[in-house]
């Protein structure tokens, strides 16, 4: 889709609020267009109560809001409710709303755990790590399922572990990682778990730590010599601002954005 999408419905005063993904949205036709782009991300959190009284009030169309609460009321499937909205800023055609529906079917056969990874690493990719956190141990406490694999939960310990790291959460990033590595003995989550005790521990107990572990001589010595080369390259990120004031402003707006809830 690369044609502009023309708002022919009122805009709301106050925006419909994604919360857990920072987005905001002003029109029927850009919740149309999010829920058409991200639909492995809807759930009742987005398609509930909130999201029709904004439809009544800020939208000012009450009789689709009637229509979608008495659905949701009545049992129906998140995927209806979804075309339901499509439909009605008419501007998806039938053969875009037909695949859409078929991409919904397909997601109906997913795991529990396979539409939570979806969703986690959507948060994950736009920087919500907090919210990809909440998705990602959902997983984890779910029995582990066979079919899945065990890469897939590798992929998940090792995700985890780098929304950790992106919070300075090092210790529980290293747990991570480690459980990731016994999974599957990937040599960058090895790295990975190494640089993150290396970050939560002193010297001696990180010394003991790998000499317990049998991480040691040329194998520590590279990834060691790779973390220096690392961090040699990250000085410039480190260099005193000519307005502090205002970076650290920035930096509060990124972190907050970082930590939003689920």
């Amino acid at each position: 889709m690369c044609a502009v999408i023309l708002c022919k419905r009122k805009r709301a005063a106050i925006p419909y609020e994604i919360e857990s993904m920072g987005i905001h949205l002003y029109s029927l036709e850009e919740l149309a267009y999010f829920l058409y782009e991200n639909v492995y991300m809807v759930d009742r959190r987005i398609l509930g109560r909130r999201l029709f009284r904004w439809i009544s009030e800020e939208i000012g169309d009450e009789g689709l809001a009637v229509r979608l609460e008495k659905g949701s009321e009545s049992g129906i499937g998140l995927p209806n409710l979804i075309l339901a909205i499509l439909r009605e800023v008419d501007y998806y055609t039938q053969e875009e709303l037909n695949a859409l529906s078929e991409r919904m079917k397909l997601l109906a056969t997913y795991q529990e755990q396979e539409r939570l990874k979806l969703r986690a690493d959507e948060y994950f990719i736009n920087g919500n790590y907090q919210a990809a956190i909440y998705e990602y141990q959902k997983i984890l406490d779910i029995r582990q399922s066979d079919r899945l694999g065990v890469e897939f939960y590798a992929h998940v310990w090792n995700n985890l572990g780098v929304c950790y790291c992106r919070l300075f959460l090092f210790y529980k990033a290293s747990k991570a990682f480690r459980t990731s590595y016994q999974y599957q003995r990937d040599s960058q989550v090895l790295r990975s778990y190494v640089y993150s005790l290396r970050f939560c521990l002193s010297e001696e107990d990180f010394e003991e730590a790998m000499e317990l572990q049998n991480i040691r001589g040329e194998q520590l010595s590279s990834m060691m010599e790779r973390l220096e080369h690392i961090m040699e390259e990250a000085k410039e990120h480190f260099a005193v601002d000519a307005d502090p004031a205002e970076s650290l402003k920035g930096l509060r707006r990124e972190y907050l954005r970082n930590v939003r809830n689920a």
